[in-house]
């Protein structure tokens, strides 16, 4: 059985999903607050 190796020997990138997911996170977070801040305004008035 013959072995297969991919022809770069760079490591897998891990970094990228961290920081996509990060930045859902950040984006989750803050439309959260915006709608947050809309329905305190309209329930102000």
């Amino acid at each position: 059985m013959q072995s297969v190796r991919p022809d770069n020997t760079d490591p897998i990138p891990l970094r990228q999903s961290q920081q996509s997911v990060g930045t859902i996170m950040i984006r989750f977070v803050g439309l959260l607050l915006a709608v947050t801040v809309v329905m305190v305004l309209i329930w102000n008035r």
